[in-house]
């Protein structure tokens, strides 16, 4: 038997209050109550529940050998958000995407002036990279690519071409959607 902490959602939020639930406190969505209540349907059923917190995943047996798990608000936030991640990372993710072992991806970000974009789309024509090594969104001028390849850029440009305009090159860790949410991003030209 598989056992989860209730929490409130946009679907269920309006139930629950008519119900009389509550959260737990203002940082969770955990409904209050929610843990001890699976605690007393372990003892209910003769199983000892040997995590008295609540925290994580708790698998527990008795004599008759079957299972009951308790699976936490909190070790879903952790772990299934990042098992969902990883999922959508690997259906989502361009070649030159690297899939972190959270599930966020890692690129390279080339942002350059309009007057440079084009320059910048035939200079890496010019020097043989692969169309499917980046992707180009006029609309916000910027190229995107591996973060291995916008490092060699950013190393080449400050070598060889340092007047060839409003250059940013910018490594971004983000969430594998288009638009993610960015968890991290260095400017590294």
């Amino acid at each position: 038997m598989n056992l989860n902490e209730l929490e409130f959602s946009e679907t269920n939020a309006e139930e629950l209050k008519k119900r009389g639930y509550v959260l737990i406190d203002d940082e969770s969505n955990t409904v209050l109550g929610s843990a001890e209540t699976a605690r007393k349907a372990f003892e209910a059923c003769g199983f000892e529940n040997k995590n008295a917190e609540g925290i994580g995943t708790d698998v527990v047996e008795n004599e008759n050998c079957a299972k009951m798990n308790f699976c936490s608000s909190r070790y879903k936030d952790a772990v299934q958000l990042r098992l969902r991640l990883l999922r959508t990372a690997r259906q989502n993710a361009r070649a030159f995407d690297e899939i972190t072992e959270d599930g966020t991806i890692i690129f390279g970000r080339i942002k350059v002036e309009t007057e440079f974009l084009e320059e910048l789309s035939v200079y890496l024509k010019e020097n043989e990279l692969p169309e499917e090594a980046y992707t180009v969104n006029a609309e916000r001028n910027t190229i995107e690519t591996a973060s291995g390849i916008a490092e060699e850029l950013a190393s080449i440009f400050e070598e060889e071409m340092p007047d060839f305009g409003r250059i940013q090159i910018w490594i971004i860790e983000q969430y594998p959607f288009t638009g993610g949410f960015v968890v991290g991003s260095e400017r590294i030209y």
